[in-house]
């Protein structure tokens, strides 16, 4: 079963509000076995809305509309399905009731204009609301169903939740069906090389689906299956998890909203292990990662910003302080190797870089370069990467995380 959802108001387009109906709704719809193919947004114009709401209804049987329901003249959400579906407005007298009643209850006067908030269309079936002043409908049609609830997150979710729902199930049968997910969470190779690795099964399964979503250094692998009970579903999922997890090894570090740095605390927890960080281009993002984890793991964190700042830390003076700046991988060790020096410490992790060009744009290339310092000695990588600054800060922040996560894997196989 599939369903479209069209959030109305032109307050979405200008970004002045940020959309969480939606996210809300297709999960809502998700746990019942209703696959959610395309989500709009349209601003409070007539013909836009209607024109929205005809394509929709003429390719998905459920389509549900947020917003647009209150008192003024750019709440054109009533006339619009009126229009789409050639029913006119009819005045409910028991909603203008419940309208009044709200307004008393709260205190208010309630204006003339709220009476427009009492027409639906005719034939449709009301969504009462408790909540506040708009009250929703139902258009029930022979082959596809409307619905239309207020935009107010709050309102939203209780009717989705009280009415929506209860009725979409009852309506198309749904008792029997669900939709269940998976996310795999992976860093250390990008989109398009994960992509490789799993194109495949991305390109040729359908139940279970497979889909990746890229941000920064994270790589979220979606897997999501269709069955009649929970067990079915799970089942699905849990063979092209595995299948997944034996091509992409240590590539995964987590699933769904495990974090790369909570698990890496969990690790070095498990392993009795402690670590100080020294961050002398990432500007202290790694530290407020492993700070909001809350680990006892991690003890403290330098951010060193300048050069005065590096030499300082090291304690040595101007002229070998430049020589060891020239190698960055000896820049990297030196500092790995002074924080685990403190007996506190069981682990010391370091990153730095070295500037390579400026490419434009904002845009520049650095090596960076992440060292881990052990009682058994230093391990050190390198890596060549561009972009803007921010973005490099960040992706060479996650580099120390996933270095630092396949280090203590190693140990564990050591075991």
């Amino acid at each position: 079963m599939k369903a479209e959802t069209i959030a109305i108001g032109s307050e979405l387009l200008l970004g002045q509000i940020v959309d969480t109906n939606t996210s809300f709704i297709a999960q809502a719809l998700a746990e019942n076995g209703i696959e959610l193919v395309r989500t709009t947004a349209v601003g409070d114009n007539h013909k836009e809305m209607e024109d929205a709401m005809r394509e929709a209804i003429g390719r998905s049987p459920i389509v549900i509309t947020t917003g647009g329901l209150g008192p003024t003249e750019d709440d054109l959400t009533r006339e619009s399905v009126a229009g789409v579906t050639g029913r006119p407005l009819r005045f409910q007298p028991h909603l203008m009731e419940q309208i009044a009643a709200i307004f008393k209850r709260r205190g208010f006067r309630m204006a003339e204009n709220n009476r427009k908030q009492a027409y639906i269309p005719e034939g449709s079936i009301a969504i009462e609301n408790p909540k506040g002043t708009a009250p929703g409908f139902i258009v029930d049609a022979k082959r596809y169903v409307i619905l239309s609830i207020p935009g107010v997150p709050s309102e939203m979710k209780f009717l989705m939740e009280t009415t929506v729902i209860p009725f979409l199930r009852k309506r198309f049968n749904l008792q029997q069906q669900i939709l269940q997910y998976k996310v795999l969470r992976a860093c250390g190779l990008g989109e398009s090389g994960i992509g490789i690795q799993i194109g495949d099964l991305m390109k040729g399964s359908e139940n279970p689906s497979v889909g990746t979503l890229a941000s920064t250094g994270d790589i979220k692998i979606r897997i999501t299956a269709k069955a009649e009970n929970p067990n079915e579903a799970s089942r699905l999922i849990s063979d092209m998890e595995r299948e997944i997890r034996g091509r992409l090894g240590t590539l995964i570090y987590g699933e769904n909203d495990e974090t790369l740095q909570g698990n890496l605390v969990r690790q070095l927890e498990r392993h009795e292990l402690s670590l100080i960080v020294v961050e002398a281009f990432t500007g202290g993002i790694l530290s407020n990662k492993l700070t909001d984890t809350g680990s006892r793991a991690f003890i403290e964190g330098f951010v060193l910003s300048s050069e005065n700042s590096q030499r300082d830390f090291l304690g040595i003076k101007p002229e070998p302080f430049h020589t060891l700046k020239e190698s960055p991988k000896l820049f990297a060790e030196s500092l790995a190797r002074q924080v685990q020096k403190d007996s506190r410490a069981g682990l010391g992790l370091s990153v730095v870089a070295q500037k390579e060009e400026s490419q434009g744009g904002g845009e520049h290339r650095f090596k960076i370069v992440v060292a881990i310092a052990t009682t058994e000695g230093v391990e050190i990588e390198d890596h060549l990467l561009g972009g803007e600054l921010s973005v490099l800060r960040e992706r060479a922040s996650i580099i120390g995380l996933d270095m630092l996560r396949k280090h203590l894997l190693k140990r564990e196989g050591r075991k």
